[in-house]
């Protein structure tokens, strides 16, 4: 008997819906490694994982009473794809990292931007401040650079607070602010570009919003004013985005109003994913969604009411993984470590859970990984977890 061509689209539709549930299933993310040393704590900012052997965590560690004089800057290396890491010891407190490669990158701190050509083994300070010329040094005063990247070990791009995009064609020595980037009519002082993501070395967009003050800011954090932290109404505000398909060349700048805060951003393409963070009043803590840069249309892709997603990956054929975690109480921005959650999509449309190890537990997480065969994520409780088949 003939089936209609809807009922074959049903069944080719379960069928692949049922191989995404059975591939994740068969995959596992084990914590690989935990800081556990005494009363500290480790607090990792970023991971980059530039190749299957080789990957960086950067962050914090510090004792469980905060005092400042025993807090360390430090580095989490492996060459060995997780077997064994070292620790050392960072000048600077890490915000960011973007490699190359398995040797070169680069590390955003409060006070400069380093260089490594030995994947974090030693850094040393790069950039210098011109006077007089609109050349600038690559943290201008107050810290403002959050993010980089770059297409070659000398063309980068560099994106932060006060409508800060930057250029640098000499590795990070010199930046040359990216004039489209100050365009849109919002104030320097609460607006920022915080997300910045290439694919190859013509395509690229940078994201950021602007927020300013309310009259019904909260003075405490939400946690301690919970009834008032979920009566608060969230409210659109203003997006801003920056898109380039000439390396930079030229970019386009648009604005929108919209809900929440760029949290990640991926782009493979001219496909992309980008994760907007809520605040307690809204029905669903984050929400992923995949951008077209052909037409500028964006599609909803995930949200659940009991996910918070951090971090996104996003590589050919439309593979994907979130990196959430589970609020452990009824807000979900409580400062207490939740159940690590990683989903995963073959479509960006259907989301299958993995198993995570149930040891994992955090308040944030990221992800890093070459291809979607080798991927890891840290956590901000000190873990790095593994994708093991």
């Amino acid at each position: 008997m003939l089936r209609s061509s809807r009922t074959r689209g049903s069944i080719l539709i379960l069928c692949a819906t049922s191989l995404i549930a059975q591939t994740a299933s068969a995959q596992r993310w084990k914590v690989q490694y935990f800081y556990d040393e005494n009363r500290d704590n480790f607090f990792i900012e970023d991971l980059a994982f530039p190749s299957a052997k080789r990957g960086i965590a950067v962050g914090t560690i510090h004792d469980e009473l905060g005092q400042s004089n025993k807090t360390k800057y430090t580095a989490l290396l492996t060459s060995d794809g997780g077997a064994h890491w070292t620790l050392e010891p960072l000048k600077d407190h890490p915000r960011s990292v973007f490699f190359l490669n398995d040797s070169i990158g680069w590390m955003v701190g409060d006070n400069a931007i380093w260089f490594t050509d030995e994947l974090g083994r030693n850094w040393k300070k790069v950039g210098n401040q011109k006077k007089g010329d609109k050349k600038i040094g690559p943290t201008p005063p107050g810290g403002l650079i959050t993010r980089l990247w770059f297409l070659d070990e000398q063309h980068g791009f560099a994106v932060g607070l006060q409508k800060t995009v930057l250029e640098s064609h000499d590795g990070g020595a010199t930046w040359t602010p990216v004039e489209e980037a100050a365009k849109p009519s919002a104030s320097p002082a609460h607006t920022s570009y915080s997300e910045i993501a290439f694919d190859g070395p013509k395509v690229g967009i940078v994201m950021g919003g602007s927020v300013p003050p309310r009259l019904d800011d909260p003075k405490l954090p939400s946690w301690m004013e919970p009834e008032r932290a979920i009566r608060r109404r969230q409210i659109p505000t203003l997006k801003l985005e920056l898109e380039t398909h000439d390396a930079g060349a030229t970019w386009k700048s648009s604005t929108a109003p919209l809900f929440g805060d760029i949290a990640a951003l991926r782009l493979v393409g001219v496909t992309g994913l980008a994760v907007f963070s809520f605040g307690e009043s809204f029905d669903y803590p984050s929400e992923v969604y995949r951008l077209d840069l052909t037409n500028g249309k964006n599609q909803l892709a995930f949200h659940a009411k009991n996910r918070r997603v951090f971090d996104c990956a996003l590589f050919p054929g439309s593979k994907a993984f979130l990196a959430a975690v589970e609020p452990p109480g009824k807000l979900n921005t409580v400062p207490i470590p939740g159940k690590v959650k990683i989903l995963t999509s073959m479509n960006l449309t259907d989301w299958t859970e993995m198993d995570v190890d149930y040891k994992a537990n955090a308040r944030s997480v990221v992800l890093a990984g070459p291809d979607p065969d080798n991927q890891w994520a840290a956590t901000d409780t000190g873990m790095i977890l593994h994708l093991e088949k």
